[in-house]
């Protein structure tokens, strides 16, 4: 005879809060769709140097739904590496001025 299961529980566990990993600041660049249907619509944006998981990557990527808006193509911004499902992403927080020895 088979060994009987344990019973299923009667609601799904509750989401994991989101976890800030790292928090840095950094200039994002503006990377737009250059032809086709629409020109100029933004992309993602992306900063020098890799994230926790990717050390040895030139750029990192921020979708653009996780930066708030701003004008021009570059802009310096607080951005937090946030342990999410299905894996970490980035997100901008807040525009900052440029440190010091940008």
């Amino acid at each position: 005879m088979p060994p009987q299961r344990a019973p299923q529980r009667a609601s799904p566990r509750a989401p994991k809060p989101e976890r800030i990993i790292m928090r840095r600041v950094v200039e994002l660049q503006r990377v737009t769709q250059s032809s086709g249907a629409e020109p100029g619509r933004t992309l993602f944006f992306k900063f020098k140097g890799g994230t926790r998981r990717a050390q040895r990557s030139l750029y990192s990527f921020v979708s653009p739904e996780h930066v708030p808006d701003f004008d021009g193509q570059t802009a310096w911004f607080e951005v937090e590496e946030v342990s999410g499902k299905p894996w970490p992403y980035g997100r901008a927080v807040r525009q900052v001025e440029p440190p010091a020895d940008a």
